[in-house]
């Protein structure tokens, strides 16, 4: 197949899309010129020192910023000049790095708070406790709870968050995430914090979600750990991307090596 050939139908397959995008921070350049394509049910890391402008690009995705260069296509519509709750209402979600449960609410209670985004109640109704208000919270609760047991934790759908590890915390902010009807799911450092044994059961919930066809692009520090679940790697350094591609070619990158690695092998690589 031709290289444009090849384009044509990586493009077909994108459910995001990142055209020479750029944005800058009182004159400081934070993203310049990048571009890449998310397929749809693919895993894609982004990956790269302090600064590189990861967790800038994501803001830049789900609207929280506005880029001064470039595009951004989401789902064949472009996006970039679209509201946040536009953005989600399209089936983007992300959860951040700092998940923030309310400590006031159950775990259940703060799952179900993530089906705003699709609930159709108005408040009068809901207030009268009218037959469609009361099916809808019924169908809030039931997809709460289901999102609960995807991610592990259906026996603790009534615990306090406070009673929580911080792994168990994470899936509940992903189960909110899921109850939203995401299909692209945006994760800002999902495996910060996480002892050994909770990043291989983030690890095996992740590849659980792509199989059940969820689109997953995560922003994180732990490269050994993403180059062992995804499908695409981008890397940027001063806001710039110098790779893009599969972990094999990632390892192999001798720019990579040279300006993000040092003069070693990538960090985790014993293949």
């Amino acid at each position: 197949m031709s290289e444009k050939g090849k384009q044509r139908d990586t493009e077909e397959q994108a459910i995001l899309e990142i055209r020479d995008v750029s944005v800058a921070y009182d004159g400081l350049v934070a993203v310049n010129g990048v571009s890449f394509c998310v397929r749809r049910g693919d895993i894609i890391a982004i990956i790269g020192p302090n600064g590189a402008g990861k967790t800038t690009l994501l803001k830049l995705i789900t609207g929280l910023l506005r880029p001064s260069g470039g595009e951004i296509w989401l789902k064949q519509q472009r996006v970039d000049r679209v509201a946040p709750h536009r953005i989600a209402s399209l089936g983007v979600t992300q959860v951040f790095q700092d998940i923030q449960l309310f400590s006031n609410m159950s775990v259940v209670e703060n799952v179900m708070a993530g089906c705003h985004v699709w609930t159709g109640a108005s408040f009068l109704s809901t207030g009268l406790r009218l037959p469609h208000s009361r099916a809808e919270e019924r169908n809030i609760s039931d997809t709460a709870l289901r999102k609960l047991s995807l991610v592990g934790l259906g026996q603790k759908a009534f615990y306090s968050p406070s009673s929580l590890s911080w792994g168990e915390q994470k899936r509940v902010g992903l189960a909110r995430a899921l109850a939203a009807g995401a299909d692209l799911l945006l994760l800002d450092e999902p495996y910060g914090g996480l002892i050994a044994e909770e990043i291989g059961k983030l690890s095996q919930l992740l590849l659980e979600l792509q199989h059940r066809g969820i689109t997953i692009l995560m922003v994180e520090q732990l490269t050994d750990v993403v180059l062992d679940i995804a499908n695409q790697v981008v890397v940027l350094r001063y806001g710039e991307k110098i790779a893009d591609g599969t972990a094999a070619e990632i390892q192999g990158n001798e720019q990579v090596i040279a300006t993000y690695l040092g003069n070693g092998p990538l960090e985790g690589d014993e293949r």
